[in-house]
């Protein structure tokens, strides 16, 4: 279901089922393993592997844009120092905590059943995309990861979207410490980390198939498969599938502040007055 589309009982109905979800969600916080605060520390030692992720992105509303850096700068320093083992993952979710305007997060774009739309703390995504990445081409566990409902990114990208709390990105390394080093520099991301254990052998196999809709108006859809094989010296330890996408590619980047369909149900509004960023934080 698009929410541009959406009549008014599935907008209350998906409502229903969100707060179920997160009711869900909360209560495995609360009585499962693996889901703890997480610990920090000055990350020191070498850095085994980066990943630069550009902030800006090209025809997107100056707003949200201004919103998007605001907004992942401020959620860099929640990762910045946090400690991973196999026994205590990374939840996105679990190391943020709520991206509220109370605590400094502004108006950014997020994608939401497939639309694009202003949201609080919108933009949050291309940090856990570069987590996403980093946990692939380092061979980690992926114990929790849900695909975006548009594709907006490169059809190479590895992509991870998050909600909170219930669509969280959870991954762990396979041995050893990860210490993760998170910085913005200029406009540029940059996700690295410092791991104790040795190296691992990542190999992937794409396969991303571009569908057009044959109906007037229809838009095309991004199919993309990718299997994941790891090695450690010449054992095999994983072959799976790691991505399996269903993709609707926009005609265009509109959101609800440049969308023409102005009696969209499911439309949202920034407030009046409401600066393009938040607050400054220290």
């Amino acid at each position: 279901m698009q929410l541009r589309h959406a009549r008014g009982w599935e907008l209350w109905l998906r409502r229903v089922r969100v707060a179920g979800l997160a009711a869900k969600r909360f209560g495995r916080w609360l009585t499962e393993a693996g889901f703890e605060v997480p610990d920090r520390i000055a990350p020191d030692g070498p850095i085994a592997h980066t990943v630069r992720s550009p902030i800006p992105r090209a025809g997107a509303h100056p707003r949200l844009e201004a919103g998007k850096r605001h907004n992942v700068r401020l959620a860099a320093a929640a990762f910045h120092g946090v400690v991973i083992t196999p026994d205590r993952p990374l939840s996105f979710w679990r190391t943020l905590g709520p991206a509220t305007a109370a605590r400094g997060f502004t108006w950014g774009m997020e994608l939401r059943s497939g639309c694009a739309i202003p949201s609080i703390g919108g933009g949050l995504c291309l940090l856990s995309n570069a987590l996403f990445t980093l946990a692939v081409e380092q061979g980690w566990q992926i114990l929790e990861r849900h695909g975006h409902s548009m594709a907006l990114a490169d059809a190479a990208a590895l992509d991870a979207t998050v909600a909170f709390p219930y669509v969280d990105l959870r991954i762990a390394p396979r041995a050893g410490t990860a210490v993760l080093d998170v910085t913005v520099r200029g406009d540029v991301l940059v996700v690295a980390v410092r791991h104790d254990a040795p190296r691992l052998r990542v190999e992937l196999e794409r396969e991303p198939r571009d569908a057009g809709g044959d109906q007037p108006g229809a838009h095309d859809t991004r199919d993309t498969r990718i299997w994941r094989r790891v090695w450690r010296d010449h054992e095999l330890v994983e072959e799976a599938l790691i991505v399996d996408d269903h993709q609707r590619i926009p005609a265009e980047q509109r959101t609800c502040l440049d969308c023409g369909e102005v009696a969209c149900r499911a439309r949202v509004t920034i407030p009046a007055g409401v600066p393009a960023t938040g607050p400054t934080t220290r």
